[in-house]
């Protein structure tokens, strides 16, 4: 089973370490959001676990396989000062950028831009979906 809290670690790991991004954003775990400075400066990238699934099946030979599904949301927080849209652009850049460095990403969602009073900037909806399967 892999777990959610590893996995953020490599997110957050490959979102720090990537030159692209490094100085366009932050990446955070959700429980630290709390340290955000209000209203933000920056662009945070928030992770944390929605969802860990893992279950059995077997195939038409009898073959047992252990599959497991996560699901981490990740919310992009962004100063009122920048453009939605083209924040919209790096969120696009960074789930790829976490698709392309773990080949078990089997997807991953954007949603539309928000207003966020709690930290007194604009938030956009994320999801990633990560699957592992393998025979036991």
């Amino acid at each position: 089973m892999q777990s959610a809290t590893a996995l953020i670690d490599s997110f957050i790991l490959t979102i720090s370490e990537s030159k692209i991004l490094s100085d366009a954003c932050k990446a955070i775990r959700a429980y630290e959001g709390k340290n955000l400075p209000v209203p933000i400066r920056k662009t945070y990238f928030s992770f944390s676990a929605a969802e860990n699934s893992l279950y059995f099946s077997e195939d038409k030979n009898g073959v047992k396989t252990q599959v497991n599904d996560v699901k981490i949301a990740v919310n992009c927080f962004i100063p009122l000062n920048l453009s939605p849209a083209v924040i919209y652009n790096l969120a696009e850049t960074v789930m790829l950028i976490l698709m392309n460095s773990n080949s078990n990403i089997t997807g991953f969602t954007i949603g539309k831009a928000v207003y966020d009073s709690d930290v007194d900037a604009f938030r956009i909806g994320c999801e990633l979906q990560f699957r592992t399967e393998h025979q036991v």
